[in-house]
């Protein structure tokens, strides 16, 4: 009835009640009016009398006299004591003045007059809101949290039903509201109209992609914000952050490039950017990284999350020397921390320093971890590499025990007992390592990096057509990986079985045309039949299509220098493979070897002690190093080196020579 009479009173002549009501441009000169004290009128002149109290009230609260408001609303309600709209107004005014209590009162008071009034449904949405914390989506949601959250999305929804126009303060609240108590459906149907009725508005785009992904639409989320960047450019960010979940690394870093355009100087963008641009695994995206993190780090030089994606960049394009440096520094400022020297055993690894690794991890394993309760994550990859490292060297037992360690840190990570399957058959315990691949496989059936360990084991321990068949079957059901085929060619090849090995490669040929691996391992079996002009043939065909491809260039070279061929032009492309990899052992080992073949015996023996120092358990390295030392009278030295190549993997040397050779050697070395 109130807001009746007021457009009645607002509409026809008022009478003098209505008049005492100064206009506008009379309320902002002189002294301001106090709130009158309502004299005994008539009913429809207390109706009158209470409109102009309201009105009062509303211009002293404009004008900041809140106490003078609070009494004309007062007075107001005491004149319509029916009217639910005076109540809501001061349960409005209290509101606003973070008085929560008394809104709150003022505010069911006025329910209680009219169940339907927007005003104070509106009011105790937002306060019993801001109890809730409905802006703050990390606090924790405990029982009362979650009871005023509902009340207020009960008192939200009504007065958004009640309201003839839409209010998009409201809608915001209640979208949040509804994310927070997990009721993502409905934070849809509120927020999707919002981002129809205000393309404008970024927020409303922000929340529904949460609701999206709450609800597992996250496609849904990615065409969202695709289609809303153009006019909002605000949301690259956000899209950038949705492609980084779906791993598509290439269109988060489009998005991330285009925010910081728009926000040239922002920190986080740039490492953002940084992070998928290494994600994305290319050496060109790398270089673009460090050029980022290295602006990052000049504004922010203490940063250790900055150092550690730094030394990470910088050793993905290969400035391993730089990633050293970069990893040292990041050890300096966070002594405490494992970035550092996980860091520097990586660039340690990449230079095939396997001691160094060791050095370096063991320490930092033994101390205590600072945060106990996430040790296991964070030691896990340190003592995986620590395990490469103790295999590399050849001490398979405190590698296993070091995997072992591993597993037990992260008792989930199926990946550990590959490393465990590889660190037996490095050690030619062929036993236990199929009898630990058939127990995986129980518990992984199919895995194919299990299956090819598993047949290789049956290979090396006298069982190649064993193997043989699991392989077969293995590519039977994955016909579509390259792998698979490579894996059977390769066993074939490695049993000296050359046609059959040929044969899966021409088939992979067959399906996958531009593979160069596959014309590569062609080349490759190719040369172990001893048809080098084939061979040959398929290394240039890689080479025509990839000259960088380091491991054609060095395997056309050493089988050049290995036959005495073309010497000059072999060290040419061995050294074209060492531009790629500067610190490969096995390249390092072939330009060692093509200088023995020309006789140049002082430029042979740095890169070839350089390999046997990497290579440890290599034999064919070991066996070159001592033929070098032999022939430059270090007797002793040659036979140490040719006992390290009887002791190593035993791969592509002559054992019975090798034997001739060390007892050669021993036979020279004067008496003591």
């Amino acid at each position: 009835m109130f807001l009746h009479l007021i457009a009645g009173l607002c509409l026809g002549a008022a009478g003098a009640h209505a008049a005492a009501v100064p206009p506008p441009a009379a309320q902002t000169q002189g002294a301001r009016p106090a709130a009158a004290q309502p004299a005994a009128v008539p009913a429809v002149g207390r109706v009158a009398e209470a409109y102009y109290q309201f009105m009062l009230g509303r211009h002293l609260e404009s004008e900041g006299d809140v106490d003078g408001a609070v009494k004309a609303y007062q007075n107001a309600a005491r004149l319509d004591p029916k009217a639910a709209e005076i109540p809501a107004e001061l349960a409005a005014l209290y509101a606003r003045e973070n008085q929560a209590r008394q809104a709150i009162s003022f505010a069911e008071a006025a329910l209680k007059l009219d169940a339907d009034n927007v005003q104070a449904h509106r009011v105790l949405g937002i306060v019993y809101a801001s109890v809730a914390r409905a802006d703050d989506s990390r606090a924790p949601l405990d029982a009362e949290s979650r009871s005023n959250a509902e009340k207020a999305i009960e008192h939200l929804a009504a007065a958004r039903a009640g309201s003839t126009v839409p209010d998009a303060s409201l809608d915001l609240m209640l979208g949040r509201l509804y994310l927070r108590t997990g009721s993502a459906d409905k934070a849809i149907g509120v927020l999707s109209r919002m981002t129809v009725d205000e393309p404008d508005r970024p927020e409303p785009f922000g929340l529904l992609v949460q609701a999206y992904e709450q609800t597992g639409r996250t496609d849904a989320a990615v065409k969202l914000l695709e289609g809303a960047v153009a006019g909002l450019p605000q949301l690259y960010a956000p899209l950038g952050e949705l492609y980084e979940r779906e791993r598509r690394w290439q269109d988060a870093a489009a998005a991330y490039e285009k925010a910081l355009v728009r926000s040239p100087g922002s920190l986080e963008l740039k490492t953002r950017l940084a992070i998928t641009l290494l994600s994305d695994g290319q050496q060109a995206q790398a270089g673009r990284a460090v050029d980022l993190l290295q602006q990052v780090r000049q504004a922010t030089p203490g940063d250790g999350r900055v150092l550690y994606l730094l030394a990470q960049a910088q050793r993905t394009v290969g400035r391993l020397d730089d990633s050293e440096a970069t990893a040292r520094q990041l050890m300096s400022i966070a002594p405490g921390a494992l970035t550092g020297p996980y860091s520097l055993a990586l660039v340690f690894e990449q230079k095939q320093r396997y001691r160094q690794v060791v050095d370096t991890l063991e320490p930092a394993l033994e101390k205590p971890p600072a945060r106990a309760a996430s040790a296991g994550v964070e030691t896990t990859p340190l003592l995986v590499h620590l395990g490469v490292a103790y295999v590399e060297l050849g001490d398979f037992d405190r590698a296993i025990a070091t995997f072992e360690r591993a597993r037990s840190a992260s008792p989930g990570n199926s990946a550990i007992d590959i490393y465990v399957i590889q660190a037996e058959l490095a050690a030619h315990r062929f036993d236990a390592a199929l009898d630990l691949a058939r127990r995986t496989l129980a518990a992984r059936p199919g895995d194919q990096r299990v299956l090819r360990l598993q047949a290789d084991a049956l290979r090396q321990s006298g069982k190649p057509d064993e193997g043989a068949r699991i392989l077969t079957d293995a590519l039977k059901a994955h016909q579509d990986d390259v792998s698979a085929f490579m894996a059977l060619s390769e066993l074939y090849a490695q049993s000296q079985q050359y046609d059959q090995a040929l044969r899966v490669l021409g088939e992979a040929a067959a399906k996958f045309p531009s593979d160069l691996d596959v014309t590569f391992q062609t080349g490759s079996v190719l040369e172990r039949q001893k048809r080098y002009a084939d061979a040959e043939r398929r290394f240039r065909d890689v080479l025509a299509k990839d000259p960088l491809h380091a491991p054609a260039l060095n395997y056309l070279g050493y089988m050049l220098a290995d036959r005495g061929e073309r010497l000059d032009e072999s060290i040419g492309y061995i050294k074209r493979a060492l531009q790629v990899e500067p610190y490969n052992g096995a390249y390092l080992d072939s330009l060692g070897w093509a200088y023995f073949k020309q006789n140049r015996l002082d430029l042979a023996e740095p890169p070839l002690r350089q390999a046997a120092e990497q290579r440890v358990r290599d034999s064919a390295v070991q066996e070159h190093l001592g033929d070098l030392l032999f022939r430059l009278g270090r007797y002793e030295e040659a036979a140490s080196a040719f006992q390290r190549a009887l002791d190593g993997d035993g791969e592509q040397i002559d054992r019975a020579q090798v034997d001739r050779k060390l007892r050669s050697a021993r036979s020279k070395v004067p008496k003591q």
